[in-house]
């Protein structure tokens, strides 16, 4: 049991990243969407990438270590609904009531959007960050099927 729940603890946590990326880039939102593995990996058997999916659909806050390009790092991911962007500070609503504020620095990189500029607010919004500066913010451009608002 304490092995089955730790292989899903590191499923979850090295499914995390990718899955932000994702949730940037991707328009749909059905439990049902079909899921890939990164090319030279095989899928997960059973289900079970799917199956992390699902309950990474549900994370809103996270203190994670990550793999960067000079070692292991501490970040905290959150998820909410933007309230808006403010002297280079983007707050949050998460769905369990918390306000989260980043600061944004030239060094944010932003999925979905080309830069702070494009952040609505009222839209689903997710944020890596370390130290109270973002260092990834993404948010789904255009509607809901995944296309630009009229006159973008």
């Amino acid at each position: 049991m304490l092995k089955r729940n730790l292989a899903v603890l590191v499923l979850v946590g090295a499914l995390l990243g990718g899955g932000a990326y994702a949730w940037a880039q991707t328009s749909d939102t059905s439990p049902a969407a079909p899921t890939t593995a990164p090319s030279g990996q095989q899928a997960p058997a059973n289900g079970r990438a799917h199956r992390a999916n699902g309950v990474l659909r549900r994370v809103v806050h996270g203190d994670l270590i990550v793999r960067g390009k000079n070692g292991f790092q501490n970040v905290t991911y959150d998820r909410g609904k933007e309230d808006g962007v403010s002297d280079n500070t983007l707050t949050i609503t998460r769905p369990d009531g918390k306000k989260v504020s980043v600061k944004l620095t030239p060094d944010t990189k932003y999925r979905g959007v080309k830069d702070a500029s494009q952040l609505q607010a009222g839209k689903p919004t997710l944020v890596l960050s370390k130290d109270g500066n973002a260092l990834m913010v993404g948010q789904r451009s255009g509607d809901k099927n995944g296309s630009a608002p009229a006159g973008h």
